[in-house]
């Protein structure tokens, strides 16, 4: 058989890439962590010592204070926040922070993720506003920029 396998990949090989866009827009006014609806990857690593580089990018508008991110990763029901502060303040504390006023905001976000399974894994965000608004996909005023976030799963080869 002739087939190319991960097994025959070198290491430091990425082996697989899985993306998901969200198009259309959501907000959170929430001064508790939320997911973010519609807005998950899921992958599933070949090997237990595969580490999955997780990435994103997302289009913010804010009215109000910053808001702030948790990622997490999801295996057979049970889910995991990732890549977050040491001291985890349920006001405050994430994986980033970003935003404050009345603006538009890109955001991007990358975390190298050893899960150790070959179990299905759905990575995703959760997020939270100290007052006012945040949007998803378009500005502050719903005015001249609608935008498309993406997510980004990437098993490597260890």
């Amino acid at each position: 058989n002739d087939a190319v396998t991960s097994a025959h990949m070198p290491s430091n090989t990425i082996v697989q890439v899985v993306q998901t866009f969200k198009n259309d827009t959501d907000s959170t006014s929430s001064g508790s962590f939320a997911d973010i609806s519609g807005f998950t990857v899921s992958i599933t690593p070949s090997a237990t010592s595969s580490k999955i580089l997780y990435s994103g990018h997302l289009y913010l508008g804010f009215s109000g204070a910053e808001g702030n991110f948790r990622l997490t990763r999801t295996v057979g029901g049970s889910a995991t926040e990732i890549g977050n502060s040491s001291v985890v303040d349920d006001d405050a504390d994430g994986a980033f922070a970003i935003g404050g006023g009345s603006q538009y905001t890109p955001a991007t976000f990358s975390f190298l993720d050893s899960p150790n399974t070959t179990s299905a894994i759905t990575y995703g965000l959760k997020w939270h506003m100290h007052s006012g608004t945040m949007y998803l996909n378009r500005t502050w005023d719903n005015g001249w920029f609608h935008g498309a976030s993406s997510i980004t799963a990437m098993e490597i080869k260890v």
